[in-house]
């Protein structure tokens, strides 16, 4: 049973490595209104369009990668998403963030 349990350990690390391996330092400018952060919706709104811009750099990427490519970008998307809402520094879409992430 330990043996089993060590082995699928060391086989999801092993298929892991190049997502941890991988960098994601990049520069990216996102593309938002500040005049729309102003209500619940269109923050909801530039969330969306925010998060949509993170999530294509982050597939560009990683667009090299063969194994646990879909972990990599979902793992850059969430901290580059997180990072940009946090240098944004609005309220309003924090709120939103925090809402989207539970």
């Amino acid at each position: 049973m330990y043996r089993s349990l060590i082995a699928a350990t060391l086989a999801a690390a092993t298929l892991a490595a190049p997502a941890f391996g991988a960098t994601d330092t990049f520069k990216l400018e996102v593309d938002f209104s500040r005049a729309n952060l102003v209500t619940e919706e269109g923050a909801s709104a530039e969330y969306a369009n925010i998060r949509d811009q993170v999530a294509d750099r982050c597939i560009a990427e990683h667009a090299e990668m063969t194994f646990a490519k879909t972990f990599a970008v979902e793992a850059c998307t969430s901290r580059t998403l997180s990072k940009a809402v946090r240098e944004i520094a609005d309220p309003v879409l924090t709120s939103v963030h925090l809402e989207a992430k539970g």
